[in-house]
């Protein structure tokens, strides 16, 4: 019996010929400890079963499909990436080329991003309690409202839009027993206001509020009711939170749609990082869908859709942390007033392995048409 007897037969032969190497691997930081990995297909003259992942030159996996997300790494750090192909007979295809990638910074643990921020407030007790002393770092100076009127705020300038999801309050003896936790993205004065944290109970002392990360410029404390005769004062308002991701954590994964126009239209095309080519749906059909595996679960806040002139102009962005198909989904946005062009959408954070735009209503006679579907986390 020869030591080749395990091999499939193939035309009256032993299979020993080995898959073609993965082409076009990339290597994507997707957090200061992640990064996925995708290639294209092998081919094999039996059929290639699955793939074998490599880091540095050490075997850390393998995957049945075209992607893998290496995961508990160390920040700011530098890895190296090659995928062989495997068939069913064991014989191995040569390295794929090599994808490099340097996982994201971490963030620093605990940092208040509101820190000797600029600071404006409705009123002050007088010199001494003006609003910057709650942003001061020091609980021995405080900012205080003047006394007896209702209602008195303070926000603070975080400088630019940071992912906030927390807001710690260090009430001085003149608390707020009814107030608000309000938010703005407004890119001058701040007008608008979004409320996150509402409460007509407060009880002074230190108030450590958690809310779904957001987006925001601007926080501010509204005080409504004293809780004492006198004013608001505040030894600390501090702001936390955690910084958005800049990798697009769907490029070159996995898209499932409802319907292609035709070859060269694929819902791959929306996730290859190319703006020359697009995912385009049948014509005159509602509704319309496509959607991403983002392979894992991953914390998102933010979806960016580069539309083609076959726009949607009522759709909803939608998530799922099904294990197999997606079945179960949530609406995290919807519109009725879609104008086209891009549409970058800041959503309340949430955990999703799959992300679906859901088109209900076309702009034009045609399909649904996206040159880019992308998404991104905290």
């Amino acid at each position: 019996m020869s030591g080749n007897w395990w091999k499939p037969v193939v035309g009256g032969s032993a299979d020993n010929q080995a898959p073609t190497a993965p082409a076009a691997l990339t290597a994507t930081a997707t957090s200061s400890s992640a990064i996925n990995l995708s290639w294209n297909a092998s081919t094999d003259n039996v059929g290639v079963t699955g793939y074998t992942i490599f880091r540095g030159g050490t075997q850390i996996g393998t995957a049945t499909g075209l992607s893998y997300a290496d995961s508990g790494l160390t920040a700011s750090t530098a890895y190296s990436y090659t995928v062989k192909a495997v068939d069913g007979a064991g014989n191995l295809s040569g390295n794929s080329n090599t994808a490099n990638a340097t996982t994201l910074s971490s963030s620093p643990v605990g940092a208040n991003l509101a820190l000797n921020k600029p600071a404006t407030s409705s009123s002050t007790e007088g010199t001494g309690f003006e609003a910057s002393k709650a942003f001061d770092g020091s609980s021995s100076t405080r900012w205080a409202s003047v006394e007896g009127v209702d209602p008195q705020w303070i926000y603070v300038n975080l400088g630019s839009s940071q992912s906030v999801n927390k807001v710690k309050l260090n009430w001085e003896a003149a608390f707020a027993s009814g107030y608000t936790v309000q938010l703005s993205n407004d890119s001058g004065t701040p007008a608008n206001w979004t409320t996150v944290f509402s409460t007509t109970t407060g009880n002074g002392a230190i108030d450590e509020i958690t809310f779904p990360a957001q987006n925001a410029k601007y926080v501010r404390v509204n005080g409504t009711t004293r809780g004492t005769a006198y004013g608001y004062s505040l030894w600390d308002f501090e702001v936390f939170g955690a910084p958005t991701s800049v990798a697009n954590l769907a490029a070159g994964k996995t898209t499932t749609t409802s319907s292609i126009e035709g070859t060269g239209f694929e819902g791959n095309k929306a996730v290859d990082g190319n703006v020359a080519t697009r995912w385009a749906s049948v014509e005159g059909v509602d509704p319309q869908w496509i959607y991403v595996n983002l392979n894992t679960s991953q914390f998102i806040n933010r979806v960016k859709l580069t539309w083609e002139a076959a726009y949607a102009t009522a759709y909803t962005v939608q998530v799922s942390n099904d294990t197999g198909s997606p079945t179960n989904w949530t609406t995290v946005y919807s519109t009725t007033t879609g104008n086209g062009a891009v549409d970058d959408l800041t959503l309340s954070a949430v955990n999703a392995k799959y992300v679906r735009v859901h088109a209900t209503a076309r702009a034009t006679a045609y399909g649904y048409s996206l040159f880019e579907f992308e998404v991104y986390g905290v």
